[in-house]
């Protein structure tokens, strides 16, 4: 079995949650508090992945599909359990979706979707041909990247004098209403109840012990740096054009003019946006693969490889017609309700107390006799 270790869990897990959340305006129905519903949904989005782990350890050894017929019986358990790579592998697609939706639109306009698509599922196959442990291994790299790009940018956006503080202001004047419709559900499950996907990777790690603070560090790191950009993009363009705005983590990278010299970064950004997305989608259709060989008793999850990327491209370019019905339809009234809260947080919470409330029984049977 391939390992992980600490720092490569740690990275993965950052780049995940940043994902393609890190292309869209987190939370922009709230407007200028838009930072501050990107905060709630990290920190309660935390206590569901600490949910998670604890019935990892709960369950040694055991991956996510493996928990629901341990606990639940066979019957109940393995239908249940084969929801999950169905649901990996269709979010995977719909982040190809996104990528369909965001080059064309910006550093890539005559380019068939297709053929930018289509490229980046070859090298998605590649790298999953190549395991889990090689991907780790350039997670360690990319996230030095990812976090420079970052801090360029950061720099770069002072130096360009375009940021106004008073845009934040006056904070919370339409109360908390604005932000906890942001927060839940679709704050809590994005990229936080996504998490849920590492439950079939953990197992692999070498020091088991230390998932959950690892977990948890990361986890807050990338909810700062999606809020510190979000802080951003409000103080350049102010509430209004914000919340029009679609891809505003994007577009504030072309407002930066340094001297009339460092100019238009619009390319960089899509060059960490698509890595991002890339550990994002990656994670999901491994997870998916490696449930279909646990669930299947395969040898190999190498033989799942080829179809699951032809499925995935296949979902990504045909789940929606534009950006419009992919985000504000498709993920925010069908996915996000109807989908992600039953698997990320009803069935875990199920498990959970299905899990705890056997131990307990368990435990005052031996305590008795």
């Amino acid at each position: 079995m391939e390992r992980i270790t600490n720092y490569q869990l740690f990275t993965m897990t950052f780049l995940y949650q940043l994902g393609t959340t890190i292309i869209f305006g987190f939370g922009s129905n709230a407007g200028r508090e838009a930072w501050i519903a990107a905060l709630c949904s990290t920190l309660l989005g935390t206590i569901v992945i600490m949910m998670y782990i604890a019935l990892m350890r709960m369950n040694p050894g055991l991956t996510l599909i493996q928990l629901f017929p341990a606990q639940l019986g066979r019957w109940v358990g393995t239908p249940i359990s084969w929801l999950y790579p169905l649901l990996f592998l269709f979010d995977a697609g719909r982040i190809v979706g996104d990528l369909r939706d965001l080059v064309p639109s910006t550093i890539l306009p005559n380019t068939p979707p297709l053929v930018f698509n289509g490229l980046f599922m070859i090298v998605m196959a590649y790298a999953l041909f190549l395991g889990i442990e090689s991907f780790a291994r350039a997670g360690e790299n990319l996230f030095s990247i990812i976090i420079l790009l970052f801090l360029i940018e950061v720099v770069l956006l002072f130096s360009s004098k375009v940021i106004n503080f008073d845009y934040l202001l006056p904070l919370l004047d339409k109360g908390w209403s604005p932000i906890w419709k942001e927060v839940f559900p679709a704050g809590i499950t994005q990229s936080y109840g996504e998490t849920i996907a590492f439950a079939m990777i953990w197992i692999q790690t070498k020091n088991p012990e230390r998932i959950m603070k690892i977990t948890i560090i990361s986890s807050l790191l990338s909810g700062v740096m999606i809020a510190f950009s979000l802080v951003l993009a409000i103080t350049i363009f102010g509430e209004d054009l914000f919340k029009r705005s679609i891809y505003p983590l994007y577009t504030m990278l072309g407002v930066v003019n340094v001297g009339d010299f460092i100019n238009n970064l619009n390319p960089f950004g899509v060059i960490y946006f698509t890595t991002t997305a890339f550990f994002k989608m990656y994670i999901k259709i491994f997870a998916a693969i490696y449930a279909i060989k646990q669930l299947t008793c395969l040898q190999s999850y190498r033989v799942l490889i080829l179809p699951a990327v032809i499925i995935v491209l296949y979902i990504g370019m045909t789940v929606s017609k534009n950006v419009s019905e992919h985000i504000f339809y498709l993920a925010l009234k069908i996915v996000t309700p109807y989908i992600w809260v039953p698997m990320f947080l009803i069935l875990p919470a199920i498990l959970f107390v299905v899990t705890w409330v056997k131990q307990k029984v368990i435990k005052r049977k031996s305590n008795s006799t």
